[in-house]
């Protein structure tokens, strides 16, 4: 059996070549290479002999030896002594494990809309992100990457994700995602994201969509409305006559009530490629410094449109407290102090 010198030796010979094997792959490689009789170990003892038999000037050379010399014959891999797959070569096992981790983390919270940035959970540089589902041919990411490190009779494994990120025209760095164990992305596969792309929670459990923000998405805050709604519970269930707008968890110092229909107009913000359903509701669209920071909805039961006229229109300072209209209808209106 050899001695650690031996395996230290080789495992620094085999590492050079692959540089993404484990430990134990490269032990695996050596140790199946011995039996196999593909690699040669000869003791320092043996190889001195066969040196005294061949001259005195070869005798000298012993002098320098260590304690073993190993001699590789055929072994040119890890697993198996085959070449390193595109896998074992460009795919960052680390990236994609830590990825994954975070991944799963954010699928299981409860992510603030307008969702994460990708770039958060990727601590390297990139600026343009390609992604492609299971199955999707090598021919296809070769032509949309203009990359050629895959494998040209290759396809991405089944329930795996091929993230490809590229920096310019360079590959940046390779992941590999095993798709809908512990959580599931949502994206068009062989389409290019760029690095302001973020990740979104659906409604589905562990669900996260890949998606590009449009400036009225950024602003966009459905979880503000059931804050608001929960507020003006208030008024019922403390019996109340008003309660504070208040504070919201952000900076603002005015409010203005806007239709639906009316947004585009009034603001200059659209929801055509956002997906919303135009509805009965109010925008409430909050400014700090005359400048937008949140857009939510008001619900057409709280202010129906019979007592919208009041209050649209108006801007409506941080003190704005909100009151009962019509008790029966559990209706609310707006009032400055």
């Amino acid at each position: 059996m050899p001695a650690a010198p031996v395996l230290n030796s080789a495992r620094r010979r085999i590492a050079l070549r692959h540089p993404n094997a484990a430990g134990e792959e490269l032990d695996g490689c050596i140790w199946q290479a011995i039996e196999e009789g593909r690699m040669v170990v000869i003791g320092k003892n043996v190889l001195g002999g066969l040196l005294s038999q061949w001259g005195s000037g070869m005798r000298a050379a012993r002098r320098h030896l260590a304690v073993f010399v190993v001699v590789l014959l055929l072994c040119q891999g890890v697993a198996g002594c085959a070449e390193p797959s595109w896998k074992d070569r460009y795919v960052d096992k680390r990236a994609s494990a830590t990825m994954a981790k975070a991944l799963t983390g954010l699928s299981e919270s409860s992510a603030p809309y307008p969702g994460v940035p990708l770039q958060r959970l990727t601590p390297f540089p990139w600026d343009g992100l390609f992604v492609f589902a299971e199955l999707s041919p090598a021919e296809e990411i070769r032509r949309k990457t203009g990359l050629s490190f895959f494998p040209p009779k290759g396809f991405v494994d089944e329930y795996y994700s091929l993230l490809i990120f590229v920096k310019g025209t360079d590959l940046a760095k390779v992941v590999l995602l095993r798709d809908g164990s512990n959580f599931t992305l949502g994206y068009t596969s062989g389409k290019k994201y760029s690095s302001r792309v973020r990740l979104l929670k659906e409604e589905e459990e562990h669900v996260l969509d890949m998606v590009k923000p449009t400036a009225f998405q950024l602003l966009y805050d459905p979880g503000l409305e059931e804050k608001i709604d929960d507020r003006a519970d208030m008024l019922w269930t403390g019996r109340k006559k008003s309660v504070p707008l208040g504070d919201l968890g952000f900076a603002w110092d005015e409010l203005r009530l806007i239709e639906t229909k009316n947004l585009k107009r009034e603001t200059g913000l659209s929801y055509a490629k956002f997906g919303y359903q135009p509805s009965d509701d109010v925008f409430m669209v909050f400014k700090h410094r005359n400048r937008i920071v949140r857009i939510t909805e008001l619900d057409d039961a709280l202010l129906p449109p019979e007592y919208r006229r009041e209050v649209i229109g108006r801007k409506w300072g941080n003190k704005v407290r909100m009151v009962v209209r019509d008790e029966k209808k559990y209706a609310i209106t707006f009032q400055e102090p």
